[in-house]
């Protein structure tokens, strides 16, 4: 009878351990999923923050080009020598690579990339339109925020935010992290906290190597 009786107390201490350690398996699991998550979190925060920046890029440059085309001094020299101005021009170049099967603000980029290196060595004035316009002093105020805003969309760290614009491969570039939080079963694991850092890139601007920064 007392050997009976020690056989169900060794079982349900065996059920016990059991369950224990399989309470802490899944408790794992969970956390290694959980990094997972937070740094799949961290990179499509910085990848679309990248492509925020670019976006804000992209706009100094339209209002480059318009206040050019819209000055009929600067202008003078481009309007005397090409049929359209360079926004109709960026235009057609751009609705052929769409026709293409490109995506359109990619082919915007691509139309950018291909029209005003040349434009800009052929019209100095416009050249220094497109230097004014990147001078301006709000820009880089606004390409912080469009990223910042993006990044806490995303549950991210917008205090961490790193932005620059590549020099090298003329795109921008926006480095964050996430913060994880461990899950503990209370015994075995400890609760901590760590930042999970990504970086993210958007497409490059190649015609900005014609701008002078300073």
């Amino acid at each position: 009878m007392n050997y009976i009786q020690n056989e169900r107390g060794n079982s349900a201490f065996y059920i016990l351990w059991i369950f224990g350690l399989s309470a802490v398996i899944f408790v794992i699991v969970v956390n290694i999923a959980k990094v997972y998550v937070v740094k799949q979190q961290a990179d499509t925060a910085t990848q679309q923050a990248a492509f925020a920046g670019t976006v804000v890029l992209l706009e100094a440059t339209a209002k480059g080009i318009g206040n050019f085309d819209d000055d009929p001094v600067k202008s003078l020299d481009q309007k005397l020598s090409d049929l359209k101005t360079i926004e109709e021009q960026v235009k057609d170049k751009a609705d052929g690579l769409i026709d293409e099967g490109e995506d359109v603000q990619l082919a915007y980029i691509q139309a950018y990339n291909i029209v005003l290196p040349e434009k800009m060595e052929k019209y100095p004035l416009f050249k220094k339109e497109m230097e004014d316009t990147f001078k301006d002093a709000e820009l880089s105020g606004e390409l912080l925020s469009a990223v910042q805003t993006i990044i806490t969309e995303n549950d991210a760290n917008a205090e961490n935010v790193e932005v620059v614009l590549s020099e090298t491969k003329w795109r921008v570039e926006v480095k964050a992290d996430a913060t994880y939080s461990t899950l503990t079963d209370g015994t075995y694991l400890k609760s901590f906290t760590s930042d999970i850092q990504q970086k993210g890139a958007g497409p490059p601007l190649k015609y900005l190597e014609n701008i002078s920064f300073n």
